[in-house]
């Protein structure tokens, strides 16, 4: 039953006052109002605006956002309620537009590769790095912002929206272990375009819903070097790139493919890479499977240090990454809700909250010893929590 709260989360970005909260796709309720549009990128004709701010959910809007895989939706909170005052900064890194541009040049450049035999078009592989170089300045000028996973995938088609979160990713990666701005540029492009070899994987493997046989995985297993051949054969992108795109299922551990490479003989892009494809793989919805939790998915790559990941890029890609948006409601392990307040440099996963019922105590997960043995687990609905 959905019980009403006396409560609000306001938050202060340049001036102006906005109440939202994040709610995953299973909470979503009749009644509620969004507070931001819903697109679906069909990279033909660019984007589609499915439902927009200020509409209220009927049950077949839900259904229909249940139909697309939309994972959750940004809801307006009644103003009419308390206000638990949070002053923060909402920053989103990659504007919608530029999201936009870059899986309609993703599209083109995959559909390039299935059509090799007629064209080759130079000019799209010029066109994905000038987006990979506004993806790292647009990164850039927002250095302190956290990459959320929710705010990746609020978008319909997986193959081209995982190229893109991946790129998003390791460039945010890249950023943290200090990499030069053209070093940049090129892991952006290689990470936009890693995984182009599967387009030559029958869609009937890459979509099955069961276990793939040992025949179906070898076929999968070749499409680094499917990838990386493409690329080589037609001058398109240089030898870093080429290594990256080669061996981003190399692990650290020597277990990978396609080479058994290891430990720093595995290319640096490849090594990124692999950190951040993981991550969106694990986090999204796929045939065979139900997504991680983002919190799931760090503790998998963080147990994996040093065995299937390299622990510097590891300790980068924590420091990076926001599995809870702020602003999220929680709920703890004690049966307590909670708002997220900030995310914590220490661990992403036990974040800085403050609680539902009692908004003037604030807990910080990771440093306070009297909290170390709640953890979050999952996101939740503010119309849901208890009075």
């Amino acid at each position: 039953m959905i019980v009403n709260v006396n409560v609000n989360l306001s938050f202060e970005t340049k001036g102006m006052v906005c109440d939202m909260t994040f709610v995953p796709i299973n909470k979503l309720k009749s009644g509620m109002v969004l507070d931001r549009d819903i697109y679906l990128f069909n990279s033909i004709s660019s984007k589609i605006i499915m439902l927009r701010c200020g509409q209220i959910l009927t049950q077949a809007y839900i259904e229909k956002l249940h139909e697309f895989d939309i994972l959750g939706a940004y809801i307006h909170t009644n103003q009419e309620k308390e206000r638990i005052k949070i002053t923060t900064h909402i920053r989103q890194p990659i504007k919608r537009e530029l999201r936009q541009e870059a899986l309609t040049n993703i599209h083109q450049v995959y559909d390039m590769f299935n059509q090799v035999a007629q064209k080759i078009n130079v000019s799209s592989i010029n066109q994905t790095m000038n987006i990979s170089k506004k993806l790292v300045n647009s990164l850039k000028c927002n250095v302190e912002a956290k990459i959320s996973i929710a705010n990746l995938k609020l978008y319909d088609d997986y193959t081209y929206n995982h190229s893109l979160g991946v790129s998003i990713l390791s460039i945010a990666i890249g950023l943290e272990l200090g990499l030069k701005t053209q070093d940049l540029y090129d892991l952006g492009l290689c990470a936009l375009l890693h995984d182009i070899g599967k387009m030559a994987v029958p869609i009937s493997i890459i979509a099955k819903p069961s276990k793939l046989t040992e025949e179906e995985f070898n076929i999968v297993k070749q499409h680094p070097a499917k990838g990386a051949e493409f690329f080589l054969k037609h001058h398109l992108a240089n030898n870093t790139i080429c290594a990256g795109v080669l061996t981003h299922h190399e692990k650290y551990d020597g277990t990978g493919y396609p080479s058994g490479l290891s430990g720093d003989d595995i290319p640096l892009f490849g090594r990124i890479i692999s950190v951040a494809d993981v991550y969106d793989a694990l986090t999204s919805i796929r045939p065979y499977r139900k997504p991680s939790t983002p919190a799931e998915a760090i503790e998998y790559i963080m147990g994996s240090s040093g065995v299937a990941f390299d622990l510097a890029i590891v300790r980068a890609f924590l420091n990076k990454v926001a599995p809870y948006p702020i602003g999220s409601c929680v709920k703890l392990s004690n049966g307590e809700i909670a708002i997220i307040v900030k995310q914590n440099d220490y661990n992403p996963s036990r974040p800085i909250i403050r609680l539902f019922n009692k908004p003037d105590v604030l807990l910080d997960l990771c440093m306070q010893r009297d909290v170390q043995n709640i953890v979050i687990e999952n996101i939740c609905d503010v119309t849901t929590a208890e009075s």
